[in-house]
């Protein structure tokens, strides 16, 4: 998750201003996952959600090789290692009462 968040950084630093991806809260959370920061319980959940909605922009844009503003999105969000990741951390909390 920290090499993929700091992979995403390091790309939209690389870049032209067009070609950077992210939103203030994107970026955010990129800087939180690639300095190893504490993760809320709701940030958690939020991030999980985006990674679900993103991972088929991500996958599609791996296999053609043309990666752009949505595959690095998904890197700063912490990537694919991220969804199973966020997801044991919400049915732990489920399972505590925590959410």
């Amino acid at each position: 998750m920290m090499r993929d968040a700091k992979r995403a950084i390091e790309y939209n630093e690389n870049v032209s201003p067009s070609q950077r991806w992210g939103t203030r809260v994107g970026k955010i959370r990129a800087q939180q996952i690639a300095q190893g920061k504490a993760l809320s319980p709701d940030v958690i959940v939020r991030m999980y959600s985006y990674l679900k909605r993103a991972e088929s922009t991500y996958l599609a844009q791996k296999d053609t090789g043309k990666l752009g503003k949505g595959y690095f999105a998904f890197l700063g969000w912490g990537g694919p290692s991220a969804i199973g990741w966020a997801l044991d951390k919400i049915e732990k909390m489920q399972k505590a009462g925590e959410i």
